[in-house]
């Protein structure tokens, strides 16, 4: 019998710059946002030789909720599942509708990837956030070698993403907590543009080419979501007034 397994129609992402390195033990401390369906917390660094993101003064969460009200709640009272907040230089939370969404990730179930998001029925418009995942499945067959050749690539698209022209600002993360996909997160002027950028010639088409033709992760999905509302700047700014200025 198949498993009736919940997905979220919302989500929160946070992204936190620390004075310094931070470790895992540390941020343990951030406990899961009440009544969320999912919580993965995780550094945006160098990626190490298990194929994981390495400790970084950046790391970066998202939560996924089934409804608007705990969405909303955990944003509005987000120092009390992220307890060390106060000690960051900067910080920027959003607030996330999905607008669309394709393929599997294992963030909801570890043991039964799927869909994560339930759509929502209509498309408000506004700034975009794309977020994507790749995951690999674990066990004795894991090849370490093949986790590692992703990211590494995966860390080159990061590099290329910074320069393209009508993204607002991208992070990427591992979390913490071994075998969760990895995520990556982008903002951008508008969604013609993210989509002229995305899948025209370049790093990130090249990637899409090489899961398509080598299956270099067992899983990956992709989705567009709307920020609603944000809190806190990002390398000193506010993202989504930034994302709104640019648009048309």
């Amino acid at each position: 019998m198949s498993r009736n397994i919940s997905k979220a129609g919302y989500a929160t992402a946070h992204w936190i710059r620390f004075p310094e390195i931070v470790t895992p033990e540390t941020i343990a401390r951030a406990e899961a946002p009440a009544e969320s369906l999912s919580w993965k917390i995780g550094p945006d660094g160098p990626v190490g030789p298990s194929g994981v993101h390495l400790p970084s003064n950046i790391w970066c969460g998202v939560a996924l909720f089934t409804d608007l009200a705990a969405a909303d709640a955990a944003l509005d009272a987000k120092e009390r599942h992220l307890p060390w907040l106060p000690n960051a230089v900067e910080s920027w939370h959003a607030l996330l509708l999905p607008i669309a969404h394709r393929g599997e990730c294992n963030h909801i179930e570890r043991a039964a990837p799927g869909p994560i998001f339930d759509i929502a029925a209509r498309d408000p418009g506004g700034p975009l956030l794309v977020m994507t995942t790749a995951g690999f499945n674990q066990g004795a067959d894991l090849d370490l070698a093949r986790v590692v050749d992703f990211r590494v690539h995966l860390g080159g698209v990061h590099e290329w993403l910074k320069s393209v022209d009508g993204r607002i600002a991208s992070q990427v993360f591992t979390p913490h907590t071994a075998g969760d996909d990895s995520v990556t997160m982008s903002i951008w002027r508008n969604d013609a543009v993210m989509v002229g950028s995305m899948y025209k010639p370049g790093a990130h088409r090249a990637q899409i080419d090489r899961y398509q033709t080598e299956k270099t992760a067992d899983r990956a999905s992709f989705t567009r979501l709307r920020m609603l509302r944000t809190a806190g700047q990002w390398n000193g700014v506010d993202l989504m007034r930034a994302a709104i200025a640019g648009g048309g």
